[in-house]
Parts: structure tokens; sequence; C-alpha cells
């Protein structure tokens, strides 16, 4: 194995301690019979939006099959020599968080061999498409549904096989697609573009047929354990930032606040791991605490998307450009007199989507865009039927079209690109700002 540069080792290593926790912990939450069973009814769940683990399997295999599942993407990611910066750690973050409502240890194999079907047809290496193929997964609930829904048998593995071959080939060329489109304004580029391909599948399949009807398995009751328990992720995670980075972590967090949050723009890269590890922490701490403030539910759906925050904050989202988009969700509940259901719980949390918006344009663009996302999200994923798991990320490309269209013509944006990390205090990753530690000296 190629060796990786001294910010990806750390960030392996914390990518490793999470996943082992998560697996860890859940032995504590259940007996090993309680996880058998567990495991099986998520296998056999047809994971359609919203099937919260923890409600149909319990905290215990919620836990394990989350563990699980950011155990595999890691060991695909290190064979296949990726760097542990921004994409890695939003990339594993994000199948870390949706494994507790969607994504599990079965359907999340299916895209991967269309997937290596288009790198080798491209003579090119798996590597640069990887991350492509784990985002596809978004459309685990389409896999789910056509291996169990009728009954599992050989004829349904082939369909399930080969609509997930299909879905692999084509989300690399299709995610390099639509990030044109995007402007940098929203961070998950794969759910609008996966959104549109679940249009296209999910359309194809109701003409044959099939059915997919949107169900609601919502896990309720035990707010403060899980809040004890993501606070001390986030206590834990601040204090390795401090552990790798005590003399310049302070400094060069405050740079990382000034940055407008597109997603060219790599934490790891500008501002090392120190300071990205206290960007997690603090996200995960506020978002945490508004959505208890606000009468929200801690689960694994919520969960969820807490740890995709926590992911995108190596790579876009910062507590200064978070905000005003989860306050704009927020008014748009207050002023439309809706209920803070469990799509709008959702929606409050993965409206960070357009944390860029905030970030580029300022405040009171994030809240605008915070507003519109809360309204898109609850009728954008009709042509679906809850089959694309990212469906607040295809939202989200909606509003970031319409929004960069008007203030692209009207506000300066914020460019700020500046690295906080220097070649006297930390060696860079290479190919990125500065030349590899093992290379210095040539």
């Amino acid at each position: 194995m190629a060796s990786l540069d001294r910010q990806s080792q750390i960030a392996y290593r914390l990518m490793y301690m999470i996943s082992a926790v998560l697996i860890t912990v859940s032995f504590f939450l259940s007996t090993v019979e309680d996880l058998i069973n567990g495991m099986l009814r998520i296998t056999f769940a047809s994971d359609i939006l919203i099937t919260d683990y923890m409600e149909i399997a319990g905290v215990g295999a919620a836990f394990f099959n989350a563990g699980c599942v950011t155990l595999i993407t890691l060991l695909l990611m290190r064979l296949c020599k990726l760097p542990m910066h921004g994409n890695g750690i939003s990339t594993a973050s994000l199948m870390a968080g949706f494994s507790f409502f969607g994504k599990n240890i079965v359907n999340m194999w299916f895209m991967l061999p269309g997937t290596i079907l288009y790198a080798r047809i491209r003579k090119e290496p798996l590597s640069k498409y990887l991350t492509f193929s784990l985002m596809s997964t978004s459309l685990g609930p389409l896999i789910s549904s056509l291996l169990f829904a009728n009954g599992f048998s050989g004829k349904s593995f082939l369909l399930a096989l080969l609509t997930g071959t299909l879905i692999g080939f084509v989300a690399p060329p299709l995610c390099l697609h639509t990030n044109t489109l995007l402007h940098g304004l929203n961070l998950y580029n794969g759910g609008f573009a996966i959104g549109l391909l679940a249009m296209v599948l999910g359309s194809i399949f109701k003409c044959f047929g099939y059915t997919f009807e949107a169900q609601m398995y919502w896990y309720t009751g035990h707010n403060m354990e899980l809040a004890i328990g993501l606070y001390l992720i986030a206590a834990g995670t601040v204090l390795y930032g401090l552990y790798h980075d005590s003399a310049h972590i302070l400094r060069r967090y405050r740079m990382l606040l000034r940055r407008p949050g597109v997603p060219g723009h790599d934490f790891i890269e500008l501002d090392g791991m120190g300071a990205v590890c206290m960007n997690i922490g603090v996200n995960l701490a506020f978002s945490v605490t508004l959505l208890l403030l606000v009468g929200g539910d801690l689960n694994g759906a919520t969960i969820g998307a807490l740890l995709t925050i926590a992911g995108f904050s190596a790579k876009g989202k910062h507590v200064g450009n978070i905000a005003p988009v989860m306050f704009g969700v927020l008014i748009s509940v207050a002023v439309t007199g809706r209920a803070l259901s469990p799509a709008s719980q959702l929606a409050l949390l993965f409206s960070t989507t357009l944390a860029p918006v905030a970030g580029t344009y300022g405040i009171a663009a994030g809240l605008a865009a915070g507003f519109l996302h809360s309204c898109v999200a609850l009728y954008a994923g009709a042509g679906y039927s809850g089959l694309n798991l990212y469906n607040n990320g295809f939202a989200g490309g909606i509003v970031s079209i319409v929004l960069y269209a008007v203030l692209s013509g009207f506000l300066k944006p914020n460019t700020f690109c500046e690295p906080s990390v220097i070649p006297e205090e930390e060696p860079a990753i290479p190919g990125n700002l500065f030349i590899h530690e093992e290379q210095a000296g040539k």
C-alpha cells in the first residue's frame, strides 16, 4: 500500500475509531441474538424514506450496521489508496450517517460492479470514481425494494444487480456533469445527480407496474442518552484536534470560519486536520443543541443527518455558514404554520447542503436559501417516491441553481481561500498546497 500523507493518517485513524466505537457500543445496547435479528430486519427492509433502523431493528442493530458500513467504506477507500482529505471524510461520514436509515451491508454493494466497469472502459483507476460509486448507494432503497418487495428469488437478484450496475456505471459521468450546474452552492452534488437518475429509473419501473410507497418509521424516546453520546463525540473530536495541533489550532480555525465553504475548498488542505476536528466538534454540538431546542428527535434519521454535517465540516460547513441556512428553515416552518414534522427536522439538518450560499453571499442569502429549501424538500422527491435517500441534496440542487442566477448578478461573492497552513508549520498534502513531508528535502 502506498504511504499516506500525515493529514490522511490522522483522518483515517479518526474514522477507524468512529467505526470501532459504533460497533463496540452496539454490543452494550443489545444482546447478540437481538443484533442478529435486527440485522436481518435491516437487510430485508425496503428502506424507502423514512426507514429509521432504530425503529425497525433496535438501537443496537442500527449502530452495528452503521459501524460495519463505515468500516467497509474505509477499507474500500484504503484499498484504492484514496487520501483521507475533505472529500474522503465527507464521503465516509455520508455512508456512516445514512447507514442509520437506508444503507446496509447488503444494498451498498450492488452499484460497485457498474463503477468498476466504467473505470475499465475508460482505462482509468477505480480510485478516480470510487466516491461516485459510494454516493450512488443513495439508491439503496431501490435495490432493496427490487430484491425483497415481492420475495427474494434469482430473478429479483438479477434485476437488482443489473439495476445497481447501471446506476454505478451512470453515476460518475452524471455527477461530473451536474457539478457544473450548481456553481459550488450545493455541497451534496451527488444527491442532485442521483435524484435525477432516481426520477428516470423510478418512472421506468412504475411504467412496468412496480409500486414504491413512502413510509414512516421514526424512532423517539431517548433524546437524553443519544444527546450525551453525540456531545461526547463532539468533545472527543475537538480534543483529538488539540492533540495533533495544539500550537496553531485556534488561529487556523478562525481562518476556516472566514471561508465561503464551496466544494472546491478542502478545509484539511487549507487549515489542517486539527482545525477541521475543532470544526467538526463545534458544528456537531451546535446542530444537536439547535435540534433539541426546537423540540426535535434524536434517532437514526437525525443522527444520520448530524453525522453528515460532521463529515462535511471537512469540506464546506462551519457554524458561520450553516446557522443562517438552518434559521431560514425555522422561519419557513414558523411562517407557514407547519409543525416540526420528521421531514421538516431532516430539512433543518440537511439544509446545510446550502451552506456555501451563506458563506459566499452573506447571512440574508443564507436565510433565503434555508426558507426555500424547507419548502422544496417536502415535495421535490414526489417523482421518485422516497427511492433517493439524498432527497435534500436533490432539493438543494434545485434551490442553488435558482439562487445562483439571481445572487450572482447583484452580490459580490466571498472568495477567501488563503491557506492557514504554512510550510514551516506543517508538511502539506502531495499534489495540493505543499509537498509531502517525505519529499521535503528533495
